[in-house]
């Protein structure tokens, strides 16, 4: 509880991510890691974090379940060991986990993966992956996106207090409405 206090006191990711670091609460955290929840998930030691990862504020990584609790009391006369069942979660190298993502308990993510948002990670993701959906899949390949993404780049522009120029705003509704009227004519 204290440590998830003292987070809320962090103001960025990256000063979260160096006090994590810097009191060893996680299992491991790399170097130039982002995160961005506000609090210390249960069982943080089995957490390892490698470098280059970002990890949205809203995400959340689970390392434990109750189901064998409910388990016992559904059915008092079977064995199903302790009350929760523990499991590890890995991120490797290269990771972005991206809003409202939910990373379930015996997971690694490889290296050069991007999950999308509001994805639900059940099982291991392959190296290079850009994965979605829940359960979570490889819909894509990491380094394929990051060639699009470089492609339709646009003029880079600093917003401030989170505010959009109008003139911006307006050009971007009117990408959208372009492409929407050629998938409609096709």
């Amino acid at each position: 509880m204290y440590h998830s206090i003292r987070l809320l006191l962090c103001r960025t990711p990256r000063k979260r991510a160096e006090y994590l670091k810097k009191h060893d609460i996680l299992g491991a955290i790399g170097d130039n890691c982002k995160w961005g929840p506000w609090l210390v998930p249960l069982y943080p030691k089995l957490i390892k974090i490698h470098n280059n990862v970002h990890v949205h504020k809203t995400a959340k990584i689970v390392t434990h379940d109750m189901l064998n609790k409910f388990l016992k009391t559904r059915n008092p006369n079977d064995d199903f060991g302790f009350g929760e069942k523990l499991g590890c979660v890995e991120l490797m190298d290269n990771v972005y986990i991206a809003m409202n993502v939910t990373i379930m308990p015996d997971v690694r993510i490889n290296e050069d993966c991007i999950i999308s948002a509001g994805s639900v990670v059940t099982s291991d993701i392959p190296r290079n992956s850009l994965a979605s959906g829940i359960p979570a899949k490889p819909t894509g390949k990491t380094d394929v996106f990051i060639a699009l993404r470089k492609m339709s780049k646009k003029q880079r522009v600093e917003f401030k207090n989170q505010e959009l120029p109008d003139s911006l705003a307006l050009s971007e509704w009117e990408r959208f409405s372009a492409r929407r009227d050629r998938d409609k004519e096709k």
